[in-house]
């Protein structure tokens, strides 16, 4: 099987993954920061053990060089959280539903990716779709300019992100990254929990299996996903990031009877469609 190939299906099984986050978040009673703490902790316990198994050893050229990616995944949670209280949950994912177009920006100025105008077409198709299913989600609260800014600003934190990303994984193996980035996040995020009120108090015991299913689960798409930047152009890693806002109410449907509109339905039509068109066509067709 061909890298490009397998990159593709590392970044639909990692889209696949995360859409489990906002469930399992919703589950659990801790408050968000508290939360995301202990979750990357048991994600860098795992992480490390397994480097050492593999008998590798963390340098810290390898963590100055994953510092960055750390900063931004750590800072565009932080924004997103920060927006999601100041305005409507459906403003702030109808804003990283646009994410695509940020990237195609990084794509072609930082790699020189060049897509055909067919891959911008079926991108606005999958975007199209993506913003019928928030669209009948209600409004989830008050909408400020304020709350919709830093959404926009969370949204470029996490193209930064990958487009980081994607560079280090030139340099460092998926394991090395993944197990480097996580402790630095681990770090970053600490003070700002402590600073939020929400504290590093340890989960009772009945609420420790949504954050280790976090730490598997969308950990595991975390770890897909940075296998995928070595192998496939950024600009389709932000398409497939798209199906994310699609996977949610999916799943908050199958899993905890949340209900599903005919427009939402539509929605994710369209919008899985649009992706599958074209992540099945050959790379050459996807590039000028």
């Amino acid at each position: 099987m061909r890298p490009a190939t397998m990159g593709r299906g590392a970044g639909l099984l990692s889209v696949s993954f995360m859409a489990f986050g906002p469930i399992t978040i919703k589950i659990s009673n801790l408050s968000e920061f508290r939360f995301i703490f202990w979750r990357l902790l048991i994600a860098s316990v795992l992480y490390f053990l397994i480097f050492q198994l593999r008998g590798s050893r963390l340098t810290w050229s390898a963590i100055r060089k994953s510092f960055l990616g750390g900063l931004l995944f750590v800072l565009q949670i932080v924004f997103f959280f920060l927006a999601l209280r100041r305005t409507s949950a459906t403003h702030a994912s109808v804003v990283m539903a646009l994410q695509p177009v940020a990237l195609f920006a990084f794509a072609r100025f930082q790699f020189g990716e060049r897509p055909q105008r067919s891959f911008y077409l079926w991108s606005v198709i999958a975007i199209t779709g993506v913003v019928l299913t928030i669209s009948d989600q209600g409004s989830g609260g008050e909408v400020t300019i304020k709350g919709d800014l830093l959404a926009i600003v969370g949204m470029l934190l996490l193209c930064g992100y990958f487009a980081v990303s994607k560079q280090v994984r030139n340099k460092l193996d998926v394991a090395t990254y993944q197990t480097c980035l996580t402790l630095v996040a681990l770090v970053l995020l600490a003070p700002v929990a402590l600073i939020s009120g929400h504290g590093l108090a340890p989960p009772a015991v009945g609420e420790w299996w949504p954050v280790v299913a976090m730490a598997l689960i969308p950990g595991t798409g975390h770890i897909l996903l940075n296998y995928a930047h070595a192998h496939v152009n950024l600009s389709e890693i932000g398409l497939i990031n798209v199906l994310f806002n699609v996977l949610v109410p999916l799943y908050a449907w199958w899993f905890i009877d949340e209900s599903i509109s005919r427009l939402t339905g539509l929605g994710v039509v369209i919008a899985v469609l649009a992706v599958g068109v074209l992540v099945t066509r050959p790379t050459n067709q996807l590039a000028s």
